[in-house]
């Protein structure tokens, strides 16, 4: 009597090379949805939440640097000689290749676009008004405008102002 139809072993040997060949075609493909920009707004919006976490946490004055020439933000706190120090405990927020910090607008240093600029973070959980421009290679701009008091972060598509007076 002839079977027709696959064996089980048929199968599986087909899966493995259809799992196999997703598994390294799927991350060669170009960013087609902008996956690159809403995880670089999403990393910055968690490192801004996190510095305002330990700010309250730990009773002591923060800051979230942002170095615009290097693409990184970094966690600081205000050390005893009124100097900010860089927290060892949170891990920089360093952006791939295909973003760029556009500038940094605080309340305090207006509008930053080159070097660095800091968003200072009561040890009350007060945010500094602050919005981050991150832009990628094919020019779509995101804004992150965290909260002043309750330290949600929203991401807006464009570039959003706020006027400093």
């Amino acid at each position: 009597m002839k079977a027709d139809g696959f064996t089980l072993l048929e199968l599986v040997l087909t899966m493995f090379i259809i799992a196999l060949t997703v598994g390294i075609v799927i991350p060669r493909m170009p960013d087609f949805a902008g996956m690159q920009i809403q995880r670089s707004t999403r990393k910055a919006g968690m490192m801004v939440q996190l510095a305002r976490n330990r700010a309250v946490t730990l009773r002591r004055y923060y800051r979230v640097d942002v170095d615009i020439d290097e693409a990184v933000l970094r966690a600081s706190y205000l050390g005893p000689e009124e100097l900010y120090i860089e927290d060892d405990m949170v891990k920089p927020v360093n952006f791939p290749d295909e973003i760029i910090i556009v500038d940094l607008l605080t309340s305090g240093e207006g509008k930053v676009v080159k070097g660095s600029g800091g968003i200072h973070i009561s040890p009350r959980g007060i945010i500094e008004p602050a919005i981050i421009h991150l832009e990628d290679k094919k020019g779509r701009v995101r804004s992150v405008v965290p909260h002043m008091v309750s330290g949600e972060v929203l991401v807006k598509e464009g570039y959003e102002e706020f006027s400093i007076e």
